[in-house]
């Protein structure tokens, strides 16, 4: 029977050595009176020395940190007097020279009389979940700092939708004041969506559907007013949080006030549209003064020469009279006169063909093109239909000043001999100016299809003129020529 107990009392030691040995727990006692301290192997483990290697009832303590041993000692004082139990954190320094942290809890043990009998309790090695503790706690403050720092809002929110933290941005955006005011109100409140001025409907908030739903929401936009009674617009973005299992425990909010990046858009938008708007009463005023100049041209300056030549043939007429020099000065001067004339006369056409007005763009264009060919040399094939209908007036005038200014440019610049002039109409109309040139270098297309300035002036003029008819244009180079083509639509218009 002894023998018996002898071996079950050997296991239960066993076992708990080995279970102190996995928690890495070591136990020890103090016997007040006889002033013996005894360690269990553990123990001997965690300060790193052997049984033989130390007496821990005279060494022990000089294994501690010197700037703890004072605190222990006080620990242990407390507990002789007030019989509590005692807890503390402290360094130690192994027999290898390693410095660990460790945890001790003792308990005191009295007599009958109150007397202390003996102090037990256990010491753990914390060193790694110490450290794993300040790396944390590095972390989060590195974490609080970077929130801190951020320009847009950020907030944790619990499943039931209570915001659990967020960030100074965060707050500055949702009310500011009136938050810091009532925290409870308007940080930790279920349902805080719906105390706003303007009630959202749950679906309309990203946080709401990704804590209901699971969704993930990136930049959708709200205006909404907040709680310190200001206007704003807002980007907001969601992502909900789930655990090992993907069940919802959360969700991370993300939130930006972009009410001066949308108001300054909506400014540039209203100035683009008045500079667009600005420009084609520039267009209009140019043909409109180019017609006046044109019908100015036709009804003074022409007229007037064509009565200087009336009265020169009146003149050539008696020129028997004259001598032989003042004869050869007269037919000089008809000669003159009659140049001036045409060259009056084609001017006029070029700034605005009488023809454009009274018969349409077809003729105006036929026209053009055939003196084009004649001025230039440059051989222009015109691909169009026979008849047309006539278009809308800033229609047939824009598409007249693409001929102009894609010839031009074919001219100028293109190096071709020849030219091609295409015009069709269905449902659009499109016209499609082509040479077989060097063609345009692929960053000046890029930059012209752009709207980019430099050689393109004329180009920019074509597209000022072709924005307020909702038309296009496009160009397309390579090594082969170039292709000019505008496109505009004409729903109303029955065939």
């Amino acid at each position: 029977m002894k023998r018996e107990v002898e071996e079950q009392l050997r296991r239960s030691e066993y076992l708990l050595a080995e279970a102190q040995r996995l928690a890495h727990i070591g136990s020890w006692s103090w016997d007040v009176p006889n002033k013996v301290v005894t360690w269990s192997d553990e123990l001997y483990r965690i300060f790193g020395f052997q049984p033989h290697e130390i007496e821990p009832a005279r060494e022990a303590m000089q294994l501690l940190h010197a700037d703890d041993r004072d605190p222990v000692m006080a620990a242990i004082a407390s507990t002789f007097k007030t019989k509590e139990p005692f807890s503390c954190f402290y360094r130690i320094r192994r027999h290898d020279g390693v410095e660990r942290m460790v945890h001790s809890r003792g308990y005191l043990v009295s007599d009958d009389r109150g007397e202390p009998l003996s102090v037990f309790g256990t010491t753990q090695d914390v060193t790694e979940r110490k450290q794993a503790e300040e790396a944390l706690r590095r972390s989060e403050q590195l974490l609080r700092l970077v929130l801190d720092a951020i320009p847009v809002g950020v907030a944790l929110m619990d499943p039931d939708g209570d915001v659990i933290l967020s960030n100074p941005a965060s707050t500055r955006i949702w009310g500011g004041e009136a938050i810091r005011s009532a925290p409870d109100r308007y940080i930790k409140s279920k349902g805080w969506w719906r105390d706003t001025a303007r009630q959202l409907e749950a679906q309309d908030w990203a946080s709401v559907r990704a804590l209901v739903r699971g969704e993930t929401s990136i930049n959708e936009v709200i205006d909404i007013e907040t709680y310190d009674g200001v206007r704003k617009t807002i980007q907001n973005s969601a992502v909900p949080i789930r655990d090992e299992r993907q069940a919802i425990v959360g969700a991370v909010v993300i939130n930006e006030d972009v009410s001066d990046r949308i108001t300054a858009e909506r400014e540039l938008e209203a100035s683009a549209s008045q500079m667009q708007a600005l420009a084609g009463r520039l267009v209009h005023a140019q043909d409109d003064e180019r017609r006046r100049i044109a019908q100015l041209l036709h009804e003074t300056t022409a007229q007037d020469l064509a009565g200087l030549k009336m009265l020169l043939a009146r003149l050539n007429r008696t020129s028997e009279r004259l001598s032989a020099a003042d004869r050869s000065l007269l037919i000089e001067s008809m000669d003159l006169v009659e140049r001036s004339m045409s060259g009056v006369r084609t001017l006029s056409y070029l700034l605005h063909p009488p023809l454009l007005d009274e018969s349409g763009l077809l003729p105006a264009v036929r026209w053009y093109v055939e003196g084009f060919a004649r001025r230039s040399g440059i051989k222009v094939d015109l691909d169009a239909p026979l008849t047309m209908e006539r278009l809308p007036r800033d229609v047939e005038t824009t598409l007249f000043r693409v001929v102009q200014e894609a010839l031009i440019n074919i001219h100028r610049h293109a190096q071709s001999a020849t030219a091609r002039l295409r015009l069709r109409l269905d449902e659009d109309v499109t016209l499609e100016v082509q040479d077989d040139g060097r063609g345009m270098a692929p960053e000046l297309v890029a930059r012209l299809m752009s709207g980019g300035g430099g050689s393109g002036v004329g180009i920019a003029g074509i597209r000022e003129r072709l924005t307020p008819l909702a038309g296009a244009l496009e160009i397309e180079s390579s090594e082969r020529g170039t292709t000019v083509r505008a496109v505009v639509p004409l729903p109303s218009r029955t065939l």
